[in-house]
């Protein structure tokens, strides 16, 4: 296995993406800024967007889709004009608990969790953005949700319970956008605190727990076949690169980098 630092100096980050050009962007959460990286110079451009960016996902070629748990809003980066705008900051009337992690659907629906105050009480919960631009709750009583994942063609749904050390399953309804049967399906335990979530193309879940120094590598059982580990002892994010060769790409914290594991 091969590890390479592709940058460093990155101040937080998080949520790593690859648009279907093979652009690679993170975000930069305590520099208040997406940054793409560039791998046919091997060099940073940053796109401030203020706040504190959390996870991303890529719309389309030329859209991104990030949670600002500052601004409590899941906002949208427009590369072609580098501006930004909201796309929703609340549910029921009150403003979203700091936005953590996202991902869509294959019907349109942004699915994101909002931990927000829930480290030692269990008032984390997971919203659902309709294409229409309604936000409904789909899942709660959670200690600090954090990364998710869609799993067996998007039937169900793996969600990383950081301050419980462990990710939990549920089935995902699309009819009446609720999450089913949220139940353990990994215990980690210890100090370890799950973070991102990917799948690869082999359907193998990898999970960055942070503070461990390791990417989990589990199957849709929720059985450990591995560990991956690497730079540092803070992964946060990973993704894959799919329209590239650089493998899976990981943002560890602890030294400010983004990682390409192959």
């Amino acid at each position: 296995m091969n590890i390479k630092q592709l940058t460093d100096g990155l101040k937080f980050p998080e949520g790593p993406v690859v648009t279907s050009e093979g652009r690679i962007f993170c975000v930069e959460l305590l520099g208040g800024s997406i940054a793409e990286y560039r791998r046919d110079t091997n060099t940073l451009k940053r796109y401030p967007v203020g706040g504190a960016p959390n996870g991303m996902m890529v719309l389309d070629d030329n859209t991104l889709v990030f949670c600002d748990s500052k601004k409590n809003a899941i906002r949208v980066l427009d590369l072609r004009t580098e501006k930004t705008k909201t796309l929703a900051d609340s549910v029921n009337g009150k403003p979203l608990n700091a936005p953590n992690d996202l991902i869509q659907d294959r019907e349109g629906n942004i699915l994101f969790t909002c931990p927000g105050g829930s480290e030692n009480a269990p008032v984390g919960y997971m919203c659902a953005l309709s294409p229409k631009g309604d936000v409904s709750v789909i899942a709660d009583g959670m200690y600090f949700p954090n990364g998710l994942l869609l799993i067996n063609d998007e039937t169900q749904i793996i969600i990383n319970e950081t301050w419980q050390h462990r990710l939990l399953i549920g089935e995902w309804n699309k009819t009446t956008l609720t999450i089913e049967n949220k139940r353990p399906f990994y215990d980690i335990g210890g100090d370890a605190e799950p973070d991102g979530l990917a799948l690869s193309s082999d359907n193998k879940i990898h999970a960055a727990v942070f503070n461990t120094g390791f990417v989990f590598v589990l199957d849709t059982k929720g059985h450990l076949e591995t560990k991956i580990k690497v730079p540092g002892k803070r992964p946060t994010n990973l993704c894959f690169d799919h329209a590239g060769d650089l493998g899976l790409l990981v943002t560890e914290t602890e030294t400010g980098t983004l990682l390409s594991i192959k």
